[in-house]
């Protein structure tokens, strides 16, 4: 079965068990005591904030575009990744060495289509025009979420098992008529360990910042993000870019990308969108980047601990997690086969 539908799928049961077992409570009135008046307020209009104050650009369509980065967000050389820009982390799950980051999209007033093209042209950079036509494509998502082939669980489980060998992060994106948010950022082992990081340090960097890494050095300038955006709209199956790590070094990589639409039951009215990016690279890069002892090395340097036997020991405990009993169980308490997310 899909990872990506069985968590879904259980996130999905919890809530329905939760709402068969609340109940409402109603307090008696008490009569004897005055009450005022409530005073009605009325927005007339909802202005976002200025640009100065607010890099995130948030419409009904997701973006994922910042005119800045806010460099407590880092970690460290690595910058935020779009998914946190407008959404919050409400869970996070782990299923074997996935893990999935469920998203809430934050309550911030939204820019307009006219308010994002007059920001991006008084940018003094050379890739605002084209910035200004990606974005236009973009909103074209809404129109065409409709006619596009729907895949099934077992070619969506085909895409798992292909990416599994490699470093990869994929993203959900709920789309309907009126609006697209995102719904889940998903990440294995290995793409934390291509960035330079371990499960440990981005826990904590959520739990103190709200926000995750990405391995994309955007923020700095429109072009990396015009690369990527294209890339994505395109539908190209492979393209090239840089990556960057924790310690601050870049490295071109060829990225393999699988998009698809799949259907879901739970609001007929709205679709997912999924893409994957698998991360390919070449020896002896590869074994360079996913060496433990350099994760080691940055795991203790974020938490400024120092370098001793019993440290390294209990990091590497920390990396054996996967030859445990329990890892290999895949049905610890059995699960629903559902035809849908």
């Amino acid at each position: 079965m899909s990872k990506i539908v069985k968590q879904r799928v259980s996130m999905h049961d919890e809530s329905t068990s939760l709402s068969i077992y609340s109940k409402s409570v109603n307090k008696k009135r008490k009569q004897n005591l005055k009450h005022n008046p409530t005073k009605q307020l009325i927005c007339i209009v909802s202005v976002p904030k200025w640009l100065k104050e607010r890099v995130y650009i948030k419409s009904e369509v997701e973006l994922k575009l910042a005119l800045n980065y806010i460099p407590e967000h880092c970690l460290g050389n690595l910058k935020e990744t779009p998914c946190t820009y407008n959404h919050r982390v409400t869970r996070t799950d782990q299923l074997d060495d996935v893990y999935f980051y469920t998203l809430e999209l934050l309550d911030q007033p939204n820019y307009s289509i006219d308010q994002i093209v007059n920001l991006l042209l008084k940018q003094e950079d050379q890739c605002a025009q084209l910035a200004v036509e990606l974005v236009h494509q973009r909103f074209n998502i809404l129109n065409e979420y409709t006619q596009h082939y729907y895949i099934s669980n077992e070619e969506l489980l085909e895409v798992e098992q292909l990416a599994q060998n490699y470093p990869y992060h994929c993203i959900i994106q709920k789309v309907n008529k009126d609006s697209s948010s995102l719904s889940q950022r998903i990440v294995n082992e290995q793409f934390h360990a291509l960035m330079g990081v371990t499960r440990e340090m981005v826990s904590h960097h959520l739990h103190e910042t709200k926000t995750l890494p990405s391995i994309f050095d955007i923020g700095t300038s429109l072009k990396l993000w015009c690369d990527v955006t294209l890339s994505s709209l395109s539908g190209v199956s492979h393209f090239d870019q840089y990556i960057n790590t924790y310690e601050g070094a870049q490295f071109k990589c060829k990225i393999e990308q699988k998009q698809m639409f799949k259907r879901t039951q739970v609001n007929p009215n709205q679709i997912v969108f999924i893409e994957f990016r698998i991360f390919k690279l070449e020896e002896p890069l590869k074994s360079q980047l996913l060496n433990p002892q350099r994760l080691y090395q940055n795991q203790i340097d974020y938490f400024n601990k120092k370098n001793t036997e019993s440290e390294y020991q209990q990091f590497l405990n920390s990396m054996n997690y996967k030859h445990s009993h329990h890892y290999n169980n895949t049905q610890p308490c059995g699960y629903k086969q559902l035809a849908w997310i």
